[in-house]
């Protein structure tokens, strides 16, 4: 793990393997590990994965002001600079596909590829009221809200197999909510990159989960319709398919940017 300075704020990272260079983004709530089951399924010694965390999660220091994604992609472009990575292809999940859509919008003589999954472009009445609720019960209880993302954010048959080790989980989970999550999902309520999609002009792989009941599949049908030249694919599982399809994400993932 490692941090860069980037005018006032500390930015998080870390840089795992060894290969193509590839920025990923982590969704709210979350830090660097939210991939570690996808990058495990893919192919070894292929890929210099550079795994960034948004301020207020991990070791990125709290946010001093409102986020914004403009914001985000300058730290994120700073630290490629940093680690001399001139071309390099983009992931992101959740607010981390915004993040890379985006980033893909701001530096196309840059980026190679830009893969979202579980992403949008703009907040619907749903997902305001949604993450408003999230705030509240992270505010009341950590594990309370824990158990409400495992409730909604797997399948049934997901649950089924998890059921017998939910309660460890959850207070495992509990303990791993970002300290910025907050302001996190003040800007998941209020951002809106829907004039940037024109901008995208590289291979984009939009990948979306048919029951995701946070983010609904249409978000992502709504991209592809909109990123000239991309490709969807909707996959059978809620918003935690980083998790409940991992592997499924991985041959994805590296399958599109093979085919660069």
């Amino acid at each position: 793990m490692a941090t860069l300075e980037v005018g006032t704020a500390t930015v998080g990272y870390a840089v795992e393997g060894a290969g193509t260079p590839v920025l990923l983004f982590h969704g709210t709530t979350m830090a660097r590990t939210c991939w570690d089951m996808v990058r495990g399924a893919m192919p070894a010694n292929t890929y210099q994965f550079v795994l960034f965390e948004f301020p207020g999660s991990g070791e990125s220091s709290q946010p001093a002001s409102p986020l914004t994604v403009e914001g985000i992609v300058e730290q994120a472009l700073a630290l490629m600079d940093h680690l001399g990575h001139d071309r390099f292809h983009v992931g992101g999940y959740s607010l981390g596909a915004v993040t890379a859509l985006a980033t893909a919008a701001a530096a196309p003589g840059r980026v190679l590829s830009v893969t979202s999954l579980c992403g949008w472009a703009a907040a619907d009445a749903r997902q305001r009221v949604t993450f408003e609720l999230w705030k509240r019960l992270i505010q009341t209880d950590p594990e309370l809200f824990m158990r409400y993302a495992m409730a909604d954010g797997f399948t049934a048959s997901a649950l089924s197999m998890l059921e017998p080790m939910l309660d460890a989980m959850i207070a495992m989970g509990a303990g791993t909510i970002a300290p910025g999550s907050a302001a996190q999902l003040d800007l998941d309520m209020s951002l809106d990159i829907s004039a940037m999609l024109a901008a995208i002009c590289v291979p984009a792989l939009i990948i979306g989960a048919t029951e995701d009941r946070w983010v609904d599949i249409s978000h992502s049908r709504s991209l592809a319709e909109n990123i000239t030249g991309s490709r969807l694919v909707e996959l059978p599982a809620g918003h935690l398919v980083i998790q409940e399809l991992a592997a499924d994400v991985a041959t994805l993932l590296h399958a599109h940017i093979g085919a660069v």
